[in-house]
């Protein structure tokens, strides 16, 4: 991939991210506006979980098949056609709590489709190492177009309303679309070809058994995976357990809800500019094993958390450990084959719903019981165990070398 194709590449991720974190905001709130239900934004949040576990596996077929960079493209039509189509129902006064359902559904499927498709497109055409840094960019990106699109929701609404706050949703991913074209055209292993493999059900069934097996012949690539699996699950649980311990531990108000919160993207966008050099000057297995010591020491910091200050220092350091994804999911695609990087990213994307699920179910306990200060202990004392897998376990030749640098 050449610079300027880089740079529109990483443009279509940050205005895609500004979308995604504009409408969801926004559909949580009007939801719950339009049910008097405060549970019903939490199942607009579940909603958005289900796409990863029903059909992701068959996504990473279609991916495989195709060309998956025009796959992103149209996702990101998706997407927008289907928030113009929203907004219009809102004007017209027909929206309904099963509609904002639905949509969100939509949305949700249309990002499980634009990760996996640019996932697979950047493995086949990228080298190691420049995958290496097109990871590191889709998480600068991806953070602050996340970060501009849930700091203007609310400003927007306010200002504009929900018809236009949902119509400029639609065109951050319509414009998403427009550059990502050009990324895809220049692809040059993206060009169309026949596909003669034979379709339907009982073939598409064959190919997620041919990428299981593919898994697991190759372990390697499901240790990699594992662990970005572990830090999601993190993520999952903090995200869902901060607005509470904001208010029933700390006894603060939204406003340090938004600042931690802040904090978190703050230091995830100094990871992802950070990752590249740092692994350069001091090695991928270093820079791996010190992220989970910092994340099971910001943790920690935040379980015993008494005001604002630690709490935003804590998210900051928990933002800049987690980008240590960038390493292992560079590691995961370089260990799979081209033809399988579709189905084996969305194996792991399945089992990311699955396992959100039951976290928030945690969650549901901790809350009730008051557990919240031990949830983020039992967290850490977990990061602690994993460094201790992951000091163990790299120093194997199998997966320790997919941590060294490819030689050109």
């Amino acid at each position: 991939m050449t610079p300027p194709t880089i740079r529109r590449y990483g443009f279509a991720i940050a205005i895609a991210k500004a979308g995604t974190g504009l409408f969801f905001l926004i559909n949580t709130w009007l939801v719950i506006d339009i049910t008097g239900r405060p549970s019903s934004g939490a199942i607009a949040l579940i909603v958005t979980v289900l796409p990863g576990i029903l059909v992701a596996p068959f996504l990473g077929v279609m991916v495989d098949r195709g060309r998956p960079a025009v796959m992103a493209v149209g996702a990101e039509l998706l997407r927008g056609a289907m928030l113009a189509i929203y907004a219009l129902l809102i004007f017209l006064g027909a929206a309904s709590e099963a509609l904002a359902y639905g949509v969100a559904f939509a949305v949700a499927l249309g990002t499980e489709l634009q990760v996996l498709a640019w996932r697979a497109a950047i493995s086949r055409d990228a080298p190691p190492e420049q995958m290496f840094r097109l990871n590191a960019l889709t998480v600068v990106g991806g953070q602050s177009g996340q970060i501009l699109g849930a700091a203007a929701s609310g400003f927007v609404l306010a200002a504009l309303g929900a018809v236009d706050t949902v119509l400029l949703a639609a065109c951050t991913f319509l414009g998403a679309a427009l550059i990502g074209s050009c990324v895809a055209r220049r692809l040059t292993l993206l060009q169309p070809a026949a596909d003669s493999r034979p379709r339907g059900p009982v073939a598409y069934l064959h190919e997620l058994r041919s990428g299981l097996h593919h898994l697991r012949e190759r372990p390697q690539v499901a240790f990699f995976y594992g662990l970005i699996l572990f830090n999601l699950t993190v993520v999952f649980g903090i995200n869902g357990l901060l607005a509470p311990f904001v208010r029933d531990v700390l006894h603060l108000g939204p406003e340090a809800f938004g600042k931690i919160d802040a904090g978190y993207a703050l230091g995830a966008i100094g990871g992802g500019l950070l990752i590249v050099p740092l692994s350069r000057r001091i090695g991928r297995r270093a820079v791996l094993l010190a992220a989970f010591l910092v994340a099971a020491a910001s943790l920690a910091a935040f379980a015993h958390a008494g005001g604002l200050a630690v709490a935003v220092l804590a998210y900051i350091g928990l933002g800049l450990s987690f980008q240590v994804n960038v390493i292992s999911l560079s590691a995961a695609q370089h260990a799979t084959e081209g033809p399988f990087q579709g189905r084996v990213a969305a194996s792991f994307s399945f089992l990311n719903g699955v396992v959100a699920l039951v976290v928030y179910g945690v969650i549901g306990v901790c809350v009730e019981q008051h557990w919240m200060r031990q949830f983020y202990t039992v967290q850490a004392l977990a990061m602690l165990g994993l460094f201790l897998l992951v000091l163990a376990s790299t120093r194997r030749g199998s997966i320790g070398s997919l941590l060294r640098p490819a030689t050109p």
